[in-house]
């Protein structure tokens, strides 16, 4: 725990340094010789001891248990995506972890018939013995969730709620209900400490592990700047099934879902095409196959540079790192659409400007603009999808990216 939540020290990183060094404790031993050899200026600062205690403290007075990588409980498909959290918090009925899951996202400020059909889908995936998960935000995903619990049983799937905040944490408040239902009846889980409150940047990470947990992802009503399309996005990235919910051309909040359709997305007009799709995707020999596990043996540590594995854990830490201003400047903020308090996770730091300077009302390949700016790949999506949050970028067909006319 305390290798994970140092300062700089991403899940990707965290999984380079556990695959070398076997151990947490010979990764640490490790991190000055790490330090000494990284570029740039971000630092490494270790997790201390007694803030690690109080997260332990804080997950047993909430009764939530942390299920680590590499634990009998940690999801299978999860553990494949490159970025999966080195630990989670979980309360509720764990064993629903364990079972084939289909993530149901959409529209905060959903239609009545978009919710209608949300419930739908989800009735009759979790009749059908498999899992719903969802972000617990209002509109779509909380009636998603609603109809999960109402048909969920013995032989039946189930719900599981990722939030973007702590795993004890209610947002929105008007869910407190629904939270309380799904710590009984579902399952409840976040990467975040206990009692965190939830922040705009927390969400696009939340986002992944919805679509890390699942088969597939449903898209229900998305406006042009939603988060749902961010989900969808990591989901293909991961090699999951994209379904989304056509909607009226005259309907803002059906512009994500049909664009979707539009770049290759799978229509999705009923729970049949769903479960046919994932009943084969269930059958894929990549997903079938054993998931990765640590040696659990110490292993030496290398002598300077010369180790490959050395080199793959410093690029890591370039993907991974946050600047402990960035952390420092966070202020827990009322979330009432993702696309509106989005701008505040935009921090005007040179590179998000040099790269958004880049962009003109004329769409660009993303290639392109990583020749252009100099910076690494990763670090380019993830300014992307800021801006993209924050209603200053869109994207376009063919990998394209362009600045949205003011």
């Amino acid at each position: 725990m305390r290798l994970a939540r140092s300062t700089n020290i991403g899940p990707v990183s965290f999984r380079k340094m556990l695959d070398q060094f076997g151990t947490a404790r010979l990764a640490i031993e490790a991190l000055p010789d790490i330090v000494g050899q990284a570029k740039g200026s971000r630092k490494i600062e270790l997790a201390g001891r007694e803030e690690t205690i109080a997260e332990i403290e804080a997950a047993k007075a909430c009764k939530a248990k942390p299920v680590i990588f590499g634990d009998p409980e940690y999801p299978e498909l999860l553990a494949r995506i490159d970025d999966a959290p080195a630990y989670f918090y979980a309360i509720g009925n764990l064993e629903l972890l364990g079972k084939t899951a289909v993530g149901i996202v959409g529209a905060r400020n959903a239609s009545a018939t978009g919710c209608g059909f949300a419930r739908k889908l989800s009735h009759e995936l979790v009749s059908a013995g498999y899992v719903v998960v969802s972000g617990m935000a209002r509109g779509i995903d909380g009636a998603a969730h609603a109809a999960a619990m109402q048909c969920a049983g013995k032989d039946t799937g189930g719900t599981i709620a990722v939030l973007g905040g702590g795993v004890d944490v209610v947002y929105p408040r008007e869910h407190q209900d629904l939270y309380s239902q799904l710590c009984e009846q579902g399952c409840v889980i976040s990467e975040m400490p206990p009692g965190l409150k939830p922040q705009a940047r927390h969400f696009p990470r939340r986002n992944r592990i919805i679509s890390g947990l699942s088969y597939g992802v449903i898209i229900v009503e998305a406006g042009r700047n939603s988060g749902s399309l961010i989900t969808a996005r990591f989901a293909g990235e991961q090699g999951r099934d994209v379904f989304a919910v056509p909607g009226s051309p005259t309907d803002p909040r059906a512009s994500g879902p049909n664009s979707l359709i539009r770049d290759g997305a799978i229509l999705c007009d009923s729970a049949d095409v769903v479960l046919d799709t994932i009943r084969q995707a269930e059958q894929n020999n990549y997903l079938s196959e054993e998931i990765h596990a640590f040696t659990r043996e110490p292993s030496a540590k290398p002598n300077g540079s010369s180790s490959p594995r050395y080199a793959e854990i410093l690029s890591s830490l370039e993907r991974d790192a946050i600047s402990e201003d960035e952390k420092k400047a966070e202020q827990p903020i009322e979330i009432n659409e993702l696309s509106s308090c989005a701008d505040t996770e935009i921090n005007p730091i040179e590179d998000t400007e040099k790269l958004f300077d880049l962009l003109s009302s004329s769409p660009l390949l993303v290639d392109e603009l990583i020749r252009t700016s100099d910076l690494p790949a990763e670090q380019v999506s993830t300014i992307l999808i800021e801006l993209e949050l924050a209603g200053r970028v869109e994207r376009h067909p063919g990998n394209r990216v362009s600045r949205i006319a003011k």
